[in-house]
């Protein structure tokens, strides 16, 4: 009796997250840093605060969405997928929202360079998260089961 072939190691439903956020989160954060600086360094002193700010809420705002999705999905029914994707993204905007009332009209922050450095970042972010899906070689499909007749030969 032969046992059926499975994979080494079958990747769960939120592999493909967790494969994005680790190609992702260093590259765009070293993006930041280096736009951070050069913000900085055109802008004055002054714009350090908002440039940090800046890369610190684009990475964490894009970690947090692939960390919960790679943590949550777990299932590959695809209702699920797209109801767990909705509410993590509705808690994002949400947040977002609550995070330009608290700062918006802070004194400290420059605008110009929070926006730019958030922008590259979530460019930065974008083009490596989606780097990472194409090359990730995650299968997509489970591998069909030898049938008794192939076993037998």
């Amino acid at each position: 009796m032969t046992t059926p072939r499975t994979p080494p190691h079958a990747p769960a439903a939120g592999a493909p997250f967790a494969v994005m956020l680790r190609a992702a989160l260093g590259p765009s954060s070293v993006v930041g840093i280096v736009t951070a600086a050069v913000v900085t360094l055109v802008r004055g002193s002054g714009a350090l605060p908002g440039a940090g700010l800046g890369l610190v809420v684009a990475v964490a705002f894009y970690a947090s969405g692939m960390l919960l999705l790679s943590r949550l999905v777990r299932d590959a029914n695809p209702y699920a997928f797209l109801a767990v994707g909705m509410a993590i993204y509705l808690g994002q905007v949400l947040a977002l929202v609550l995070f330009m009332m608290a700062f918006g009209g802070a004194s400290w922050v420059d605008g110009k360079a929070l926006g730019i450095v958030a922008g590259v970042v979530t460019l930065a972010w974008q083009v490596f998260a989606f780097r990472a899906l194409r090359t990730g070689r995650l299968p997509v499909y489970d591998e069909p089961a030898p049938t008794e007749s192939a076993a037998a030969e």
